[in-house]
């Protein structure tokens, strides 16, 4: 279990005159710190996050969050003083009940504010020397590094703090900064919410919930975490998927190949084909292509032919050529008209596309205005339909039929459903069409190298007949190249087909991961945390005596862990009073939850200033009164009179710090 309690502090600040300061012991339970305001509480209350090294709650970080009374110049009996040197010492001890005792510089010639002195020992309470350790803080690597002050105090206290969903799809440590605005609420912004956050988030998503999860020791943690690494192990898995179905793809389209069997996402049972046109424009195997080639090249390349040898085989072939011309020709004009008419298609379907997603959008304001109870200058409530302006009939058939026309629900499901139609229509239409391209790629370029061919035998026969054939070397030529074309994209679909097999297995084994996720997202024992919370933290508003709105329709949400009415932020149906109400139960609930049925609160509120808003100084007796029967440490600093604190803690086991009516700071003692 982790504990953190407040044994004692001590303020030390030297001057051009001599040395100033405040020292306190406190008690576990209940301390209430009392001073008038403006004589330096605040400054008091916020030394211990100095100390601690959390300061970020203030705002900033380092010396410059101190008031200037510890930093610059300090006013006594109408005097000032320069500040020299300040520094911070709060002895503190753990669920081991092991003291230490940390020291920090406000400010000094010698001393840098990121450096952190720890005692191991009560050295202010037993004035006796310990051995002493330095650290640093607000450096990179404070939280983690053995020398980091913070890597330290979280050992030192027992958290084991989680690492959860970054921003940047990664994983980051919930830094220890992260937790104190759930139990310590500073004056500034402390009272503002139920998580006063400060300046930065660290880059963590969702931080004030991963923060709650945490302090009440929620299973729900590890089971976001889980789905946060498979939502982003998802995209990283689908990503790479699209980029390598576009690389086949584009070699593909390199060899006017059409692609088979290839799905756009991550599919187990995904087998894709490669198939080419051969010369009679069939399609076939890309290994069956290269095969034929080669079986070719080999029968030219073992023979050289003079023009006379060939002569009579050119003469056919210019026949079969030419006939081949005009019948590749009539193929490509009639793949070039289905083009068009394909795009013409597409074209209309994607007009309609539009037409309907602003039909789907103007249904669905009428919607939103008729279920607000809207009847102004609402087409549909008047009979007229929002899309083409024209009264709407009760049907178009005749009136003597009965016929029920649809709601506007079952309008907008049916126009959802024929925009899912038409997506899938232009998709299908899409690839359709793309295929034709290829097709008639493949049918320009077979025309225009029979087009060559005729031009090139002819040429060839009018040459001298006892010359090589040039032709049909440079046919020869051009096969062999073409077959290494065709085998280096071989090699090419055989390496990304080895990256996809690996993709393959890293989505069967995510899919596995996926249906470890419990069906139910809170455990057994979450569900018992949440109720309790629920149930105790109306309990704690009926004791403060919160009237804003009925206790019954408050509850904690789900997703946040933070108080709501009928689902809407609880802010807006609360008084000002009322919600400094609601921060008194929301910090005592979470105590409650966490040692009751185990979590990791350290068993401490502070507070600066709980009697906000003119508070009722019954409702702050109560509060006082619940915080002494809490298990650990509160520590309450409050502008109260010393007779009103005694008023409202009668029965009530509290130490009380009178600071006096002065300034704080005042000449410590030799």
């Amino acid at each position: 279990m982790s504990q953190l309690t407040i044994n004692a502090l001590k303020i030390n600040i030297v001057t051009n005159k001599g040395v100033f300061g405040t020292f306190s012991n406190f008690v576990k339970g209940l301390n209430v710190v009392r001073a008038k305001n403006s004589t330096g509480k605040s400054s008091y209350i916020n030394s211990i996050l100095y100390a601690l090294g959390v300061e970020e709650l203030l705002g900033g970080t380092n010396g410059k969050t101190m008031k200037p009374v510890l930093r610059e110049e300090l006013t006594y009996q109408n005097n000032s003083y320069r500040v020299i040197e300040s520094n911070v010492e709060l002895q503190i001890s753990n669920a081991n009940n092991d003291s230490i005792t940390i020291r920090r510089w406000i400010t000094s010639a010698t001393r840098e504010e990121r450096l952190i002195e720890v005692e191991f020992g009560p050295s202010l309470t037993e004035g006796k020397k310990f051995k002493k350790q330095d650290f640093y803080v607000h450096l990179s690597g404070s939280a983690q590094n053995e020398a980091g002050f913070h890597s330290f105090l979280v050992e030192y206290l027992g958290w084991e703090l989680p690492f959860v969903p970054s921003f940047e799809g990664k994983e980051r440590l919930l830094y220890i900064q992260t937790l104190f605005p759930l139990f310590f609420i500073e004056q500034i912004k402390g009272w503002s919410s139920f998580y006063a956050q400060t300046n930065t988030n660290y880059g963590i998503r969702e931080l004030s919930t991963r923060a709650i999860e945490f302090i009440l020791g929620l299973d729900v943690l590890s089971n976001s975490k889980l789905k946060e690494r498979l939502r982003i192990e998802k995209a990283l898995i689908t990503q790479e998927w699209s980029n390598l179905v576009t690389l086949i793809k584009e070699k593909a389209d390199a060899v006017a190949a059409t692609v088979v069997g290839l799905s756009d996402k991550p599919d187990l049972l995904s087998n894709y084909e490669i198939f080419v046109y051969d010369k009679n424009q069939n399609l076939i195997s890309l290994r069956e292509k290269i095969s034929e080639s080669v079986l070719e090249y080999n029968q030219r390349s073992n023979v050289v032919r003079s023009i006379k040898d060939i002569e009579k085989e050119h003469e056919a072939k210019i026949n079969e050529v030419e006939d081949k011309v005009l019948a590749l020709q009539s193929e490509a004009n009639s793949i070039r008209q289905d083009i068009y008419a394909s795009t013409i298609n597409q074209s209309t379907l994607e007009e309609n596309l539009v037409q309907l997603q602003q039909d789907l959008k103007s249904n669905q304001d009428a919607k939103k205005l008729l279920d607000l109870g809207s009847d102004k200058n609402l087409y549909v409530a008047k009979g007229i339909c929002p899309t083409c302006n024209q009264k709407i009939h009760e049907t178009l058939l005749p009136q003597d039929i009965e016929f029920q026309p649809m709601t506007l629900e079952e309008n907008i499901k049916y126009i959802k459903d024929q925009l899912a139609t038409l997506k899938f229509a232009i998709s299908q239409s899409k690839g359709g069409t793309n295929e034709k391209n290829k097709r008639y790629r493949a049918v320009s370029e077979a025309l225009e190298e029979e087009r060559r061919r005729v031009r090139g035998l002819k040429l060839e026969l009018r040459e001298d007949p006892r010359m090589l054939s040039n032709l049909d070397i440079e046919e020869t030529l051009n096969l062999k190249w073409k077959i290494k074309e065709l085998e280096e994209t071989e090699n090419s679909f055989e390496e990304i087909l080895k990256k996809l097999e690996t993709l393959k297995q890293q989505w069967q084994q995510h899919l596995i991961e996926t249906t470890k996720i419990p069906e139910e997202f809170f455990s057994k024992l979450d569900k018992t945390k949440l109720e309790a919370l629920q149930k105790k933290f109306r309990y704690y508003l009926e004791q403060f005596g919160y009237s804003s709105t009925l206790l019954e329709d408050i509850t904690i949400s789900l997703d946040k862990f933070t108080p709501v009415v009928r689902g809407f932020d609880i802010r807006f149906d609360s008084s000002a009073s009322d919600y400094i109400r609601l921060r008194w139960a929301f910090a005592l609930v979470l105590n409650f939850i966490s040692n009751q049925y185990g979590g990791n609160h350290p068993k401490l509120i502070i507070m600066d200033e709980p009697g906000q808003q003119q508070m009722n100084i019954n409702s702050t007796g109560k509060l006082f009164e619940l915080l002494s029967g809490l298990e650990g440490q509160s520590i309450i600093a409050s502008s109260l009179t010393l007779k009103e604190i005694e008023g409202v803690t009668v029965g009530v086991p509290v130490n009380v710090i009178d600071l006096g009516d002065d300034y704080i700071m005042k000449p410590l003692l030799s």
